[in-house]
């Protein structure tokens, strides 16, 4: 695994820092983002072992990509349209962090992207979509909590907080699409 980069590094560097291969990858974020997202009042975070980066940033989402470059700039600097909110052809990350943040969706571009510079990110190249498939099968099982997977997270202490991000996240959408 690589050492936590900056966001705004990468986006400055057009993502070229990030290699092409298949692989997995972790999202850093400042320690405040536990009571900033509301993780600490759905869940005892005394009790979720959480990746910590050497400056103190909390790993709070997980995932694997065919592609590490494009999927790292897919969640941090995909064009929100409505018709990929209709669609639901928007990053789940990115998305999840909009209705957290309730930024506006509309103008909310520019908010998104500064949110997302100053996380980190880290990962680890594989050589085939299927090894990072089970290291992320693995890392979900693991040792560590991510708060922010909905999806195959079924970490019992995480069960309230997941259910509150699916009705935030609903209640989101329904506010810009009318769905």
């Amino acid at each position: 695994m690589t050492k936590p980069q900056l966001l705004s590094i990468l986006r400055n560097h057009k993502w070229s820092n990030l290699p092409t291969s298949p692989g997995v990858y972790w999202w850093y974020f400042p320690h405040t983002a536990l009571d900033h997202l509301r993780i600490a009042e759905f869940c005892d975070v005394k009790k979720l072992r959480l990746r910590t980066a050497p400056d103190g940033k909390v790993c709070l989402y997980h995932g694997l990509a065919k592609s590490l470059a494009q999927r790292v700039e897919w969640h941090a600097a995909q064009k929100l349209t409505l018709s990929c909110l209709q669609t639901g052809f928007l990053s789940t990350f990115r998305f999840t962090l909009l209705a957290l943040n309730g930024f506006d969706y509309s103008e909310g571009e520019e908010k998104i992207d500064e949110y997302f510079d100053a996380l980190s990110v880290s990962w680890r190249s594989t050589r085939t979509r299927e090894e990072a498939e089970s290291i992320e099968c693995s890392e979900l099982n693991g040792e560590y909590y991510y708060p922010l997977n909905i999806q195959a997270n079924r970490r019992p202490e995480l069960l309230a907080y997941i259910r509150h991000l699916k009705v935030l996240r609903s209640a989101y959408k329904k506010r810009y699409t009318n769905q």
